[in-house]
């Protein structure tokens, strides 16, 4: 026989609430979603590069073909298609992860439902649309603070120069995919990655620091472009944690890339697509201010919605000459 006791955890700790837990099994929940990531990757590139090779649009022979290659599908608003590329072979990868933490075993004590969304084994939709306030009132007010300190530095906006149809068309898939592809990215390093590391170390900090930096290396940016990454990294771990799910980071992540796309596709600012110049030292800092205000935000709009921080789940406590359970 067997006794419940509720055990109070915190979201980056919840793999431990399973009676089956062992410490293997968000290894294998890690690289079973890494096998699906880079299987994805290969699998949606296949019909480009086949098309690409018929219409002779690289000269694969050449020494640039390389960057070439990278140029032609690198996500720009100019060019609609490698939006639906870049963004879709990342969404595609979000219906795969339940799917590695059932080839993992992962699930929580005897229910059947998913253990990424929040510590209360749901998303928490109201509190998702809540979380679109703070971002969109951060993120808009300091990027026109850059943009006024810009301004007044001697710096001039370029002409809009993208194709209005094709911007507008541009708009329009950045604003479909974007969520899903900004949610696929949560569940990902915030949800697997931080879990997972959060099984083996209690220390939250640990937790935060991992999953931000592999955020920010999985990025093709230069130098200051990653740090500027690993910062949002940071402040998406942080939230996740003091609001017990995955909510306000979907939302800050929605808010900020397709408020980026939106602003770097009129070209007013240089080029319409990705690059890896990320603004140096001042884009550095300019993200650790806005992350700081958006976290302080969430924090007061948490505290005001009365948001559950902590998991409450009963486990069963092993007879006697059982193994004990593993400590949270």
């Amino acid at each position: 026989m067997s006794d419940l006791t509720i055990v109070e955890l915190p979201y980056h700790r919840l793999y431990r609430a399973q009676p089956t837990y062992r410490w293997w099994r968000p290894l294998v929940a890690v690289l079973m979603t890494a096998v699906f990531f880079i299987g994805v990757s290969i699998l949606v590139a296949i019909p480009v590069f086949v098309v690409v090779l018929a219409t002779n649009a690289i000269d694969f022979l050449a020494p640039s073909a390389t960057d070439d290659l990278t140029t032609l599908i690198t996500p720009d608003m100019a060019r609609p298609w490698t939006l639906a590329f870049g963004l879709g072979s990342i969404i595609l990868v979000l219906p795969l992860i339940p799917v590695a933490l059932r080839i993992a075993g992962i699930r929580p004590a005897g229910v059947r439902v998913s253990i990424l969304h929040s510590v209360l084994f749901r998303l928490r939709w109201r509190w998702l649309a809540v979380t679109l306030i703070p971002a969109a009132v951060v993120w808009i007010a300091t990027f026109a603070g850059q943009l006024a300190i810009g301004i007044a530095a001697g710096e001039e906006l370029l002409p809009f120069s993208t194709d209005v149809p094709t911007y507008l068309l541009s708009v329009l898939i950045v604003v479909l995919l974007v969520p899903i592809q900004a949610a696929t990215e949560e569940y990902l390093y915030r949800g697997v990655l931080m879990q997972s590391v959060g099984s083996w170390v209690r220390f939250a900090p640990v937790t935060i620091i991992v999953s931000a930096v592999l955020f920010g290396l999985s990025h093709a940016y230069d130098f200051w472009g990653i740090l500027t990454v690993i910062v949002m990294g940071v402040g998406f771990a942080v939230v996740t944690i003091r609001t017990g799910g995955l909510e306000a980071g979907i939302a800050m992540h929605t808010v900020n890339n397709v408020a980026a796309f939106v602003v770097t596709g009129t070209g007013m600012f240089g080029p319409t697509g990705i690059t890896e110049d990320t603004g140096g030292p001042a884009g550095l800092v300019a993200q650790i201010v806005t992350v700081v205000l958006w976290v302080l935000a969430v924090e007061w709009f948490a505290r005001r919605h009365g948001i559950e921080r902590l998991s409450r789940i009963g486990v069963e406590v092993p007879a006697a000459g059982m193994p004990p359970l593993p400590p949270s």
